[in-house]
């Protein structure tokens, strides 16, 4: 569908793409976002976007904190809103070397990622406040949350304070897919760790003397219904390490695993089940058990009704684009901002093929997520 925004013609597409080229040359994997942090805050200081480093880095183990920038709106009469995204990647195994082929912005080094995720919302935003500034667009008071470590179970956003951010409503733009998809509700996420001991013994000499972890693991997980379990719940087993040498029955294995579920209920009700699963065969064979079980995050939902998603659906219309609203099986930033008592949704931001080496995005779905942030700047919430 065709860009009807008044914004679509005001976007420096050499601006926005040198931005986003720039930034993506940047490796900043998770704990390592001090280069990426310094680009942005050269920029902030060139649109007079005020700014703080918090001290999240040195809680998580990173050389660098979240990032928070200020934009002083110029119309009181609307409330102010904040956007988010993050300053890490997922590791990077070669070079990123960002280059357009057709219509696409993709990595020519196929070893490895682009990492458009989550560079897009770095560029998108510092073209849309550049836009703000040369036009004297009216939006009320605008927060930037850049966190550091969100590829590794949201660890920056654990840290903000986010009593600082003086928005009640935001918008992550971290979704996959082209723009137009708002994304409000969440799943809950619990991690498992399971340490299984059993007896070490020679393997070739008297091994019914011994307890083999490995043994009691497998048979644990094949017990169990693994994957999707219904539409709203799922369970992976991701890690499996035990043993020392093949001529030793293993004494001790390791097991991590993780579910999720838009139901809290059934996310409890799963957990149970594998736990139960890793204690009833740990008793069979007479090896001893240590568990321990994480609540990574909750999960919410924002309904059709509130303003987050009323803002969204307004602004992507504006666009000449039908909005769709659904659910998703993945954790990210604003699980944490809305447990913290925000009111926050993730949009769809124009990646593609996250975290892999086929990852790309679409020129003009860039382009459309600065129109969307400007659009979602400007709108009056009492026309709504």
């Amino acid at each position: 569908m065709q860009n009807k925004s008044i914004f679509s013609g005001l976007i420096n597409r050499q601006r926005l793409f040198d931005n986003f080229f720039k930034a993506l040359k940047i490796i900043s994997p998770s704990k390592n976002e001090e280069e990426i942090n310094k680009f942005i805050i050269s920029k902030f200081k060139e649109l007079g976007v005020s700014f703080y480093n918090d001290d999240a880095g040195k809680k998580i183990g990173g050389n660098c904190g979240n990032l928070v920038g200020f934009k002083q709106g110029n119309d009181n009469n609307r409330p102010p809103l904040f956007f988010s995204g993050h300053m890490d990647t997922v590791a990077v195994a070669g070079n990123i070397l960002p280059e357009i082929k057709k219509d696409r912005i993709v990595n020519s080094d196929k070893s490895t990622i682009l990492g458009g995720d989550n560079r897009v919302a770095i560029a998108s935003i510092l073209e849309a406040i550049e836009i703000i500034n040369e036009n004297s667009l009216k939006t009320g008071n605008i927060y930037i949350i850049f966190t550091v470590g969100e590829e590794v179970a949201l660890l920056g956003a654990r840290h903000l304070d986010l009593k600082k951010i003086k928005a009640k409503y935001g918008f992550e733009l971290d979704g996959e897919g082209d723009i137009g998809t708002i994304f409000n509700i969440a799943p809950f996420q619990n991690t498992m760790e399971f340490l299984i001991t059993g007896k070490a013994v020679h393997a070739g000499v008297e091994p019914e003397k011994g307890i083999s972890s490995i043994k009691v693991a497998s048979e644990a997980i094949t017990s169990l219904n693994i994957g999707r379990i219904d539409s709203e719940t799922t369970c992976n087993i991701g890690t499996i390490s035990g043993g020392t040498a093949t001529n030793i029955v293993p004494e001790k294995t390791k097991v991590r695993a993780e579910a999720r579920s838009l139901n809290e209920e059934k996310l409890e009700k799963i957990t149970y089940d594998i736990k139960e699963a890793f204690l009833r065969l740990s008793a069979q064979y007479g090896a001893k058990l240590n568990s321990n079980i994480v609540r990574e995050y909750n999960g919410f939902e924002i309904k059709d009704s509130e303003t987050p998603v009323r803002i969204a659906k307004e602004a992507i219309k504006r666009m000449g684009i039908k909005p769709r609203v659904i659910s998703t099986g993945g954790g990210s930033d604003i699980n944490i901002f809305n447990a913290k008592g925000k009111r926050a949704v993730s949009l769809s931001a124009g990646m593609e093929n996250l975290h892999s080496n086929k990852e790309f995005v679409k020129i003009k779905e860039l382009e459309k997520l600065c129109v969307l942030i400007l659009e979602l700047c400007t709108i009056e919430f009492k026309n709504l």
